[in-house]
């Protein structure tokens, strides 16, 4: 069998899982691994049993047998790693966030399309037959029209030094709340006419916690919750005139219940049976787009990533969160952005 091969840019936790995932699916390889130190891209590759090790980034974009890179580094670096990656050739599948900002997500999707190479966010979520399943039989009118919807996520996080620091584009927004507001928006399908969130910042000036309220056309609302601080129970519940859908983990859903007019469960859907490690659709999706000459998927499209960047980046500047990172504001910029009519 002919093995697509991929190379894997970083070599922490992220990239272990993906390495694992790859290992496990048929007609893909992780073929190459790369890191800044050395020594720990050595000992990943014989950890995870990959062909190929680099101490340097563009080592790996180079190695003209890779087809596709996988960026699994810190978000500040997600925007100039596809860029590299895109002007020498390699189409490539970025961790989620897409990046930090939506200026420097607009740079990549237009230097991809320019060069006619694929370039995707590995939102893993967007990928998955069963949140498809969802979202098909929640707007197909069989429990009413979709009213409200609960979701929230948490994980104890406060420790991690990429989410609590400013420099490397930390928070819980970017790096989990991500999952139930794409979710949301997904199953709306479309941003909310108008959100309101209450955000806890961490004392190194990222956000930690937060509460967000939003409020779409047809009477249609939701309220998504997300903290670094603590566990949740990472659950979503869609609410509908006839009844309500409840969600296992809207971060990786495994089971779906749906619960009619009178409160009792009338179906139970799950994951598929072959499912792996979940990890695997947004690489099929990626190599069929590759194999055709696309650009993008149609699970998860340039501007499905732009509108979620963007409505990420306003939600996070509402709270005066500014990176100290190329495409920010000045604080200045900032507060004539959201000054106060008097």
């Amino acid at each position: 069998m002919i093995t697509f091969k991929v190379g894997i840019l970083g070599a922490g936790a992220i990239a272990a899982r993906i390495a694992d995932c790859l290992n496990e699916l048929s007609g893909f390889t992780p073929y190459a691994v790369a890191s800044r130190d050395e020594a720990k891209a050595t000992a990943f590759a014989v950890t995870h049993q990959i062909e190929k090790s680099y101490g340097s980034y563009d080592e790996l974009i180079a190695d003209p047998a890779i087809e596709l890179v996988y960026i699994a580094t810190v978000t500040s670096t997600h925007a100039d790693l596809a860029k590299r990656c895109l002007e020498a050739g390699k189409p490539c599948l970025v961790e989620k966030p897409f990046s930090y900002n939506s200026a420097t997500t607009r740079e990549v999707i237009k230097l991809a399309e320019e060069k006619g190479l694929f370039c995707g966010e590995a939102l893993w979520t967007k990928y998955m037959p069963l949140t498809h399943t969802v979202i098909k039989l929640a707007n197909e009118s069989l429990l009413g029209p979709i009213r409200h919807v609960n979701a929230s996520i948490g994980y104890d996080l406060h420790e991690v030094e990429r989410l609590t620091s400013l420099e490397l584009g930390g928070g819980a927004l970017l790096d989990i709340g991500i999952y139930p507001l794409s979710f949301v928006v997904s199953l709306m399908g479309q941003l909310p006419a108008n959100f309101a969130p209450s955000i806890t910042k961490w004392k190194t000036g990222v956000d930690a916690i937060d509460a967000i309220q939003l409020n779409f056309a047809k009477a249609r609302s939701a309220s998504v919750f997300a903290t670094m601080t603590y566990n949740t129970e990472n659950k979503a519940t869609i609410y509908c005139t006839g009844g309500r859908i409840e969600i296992d983990d809207v971060n990786c859903p495994e089971k779906v219940t749906v619960y009619g007019t009178n409160g009792q469960p009338v179906q139970l859907l799950e994951k598929p049976e072959k499912q792996q490690t979940g990890y695997e659709y947004e690489f099929l999706a990626a190599r069929d787009a590759i194999m055709v000459g696309k650009t993008e998927t149609p699970e998860h499209t340039h501007q499905d990533i732009i509108h979620l960047s963007s409505f990420l980046e306003t939600i996070r500047r509402s709270a005066g969160i500014v990176f100290p990172l190329p495409g920010e504001p000045s604080n200045e910029e900032l507060a004539k952005q959201f000054k106060r009519v008097e």
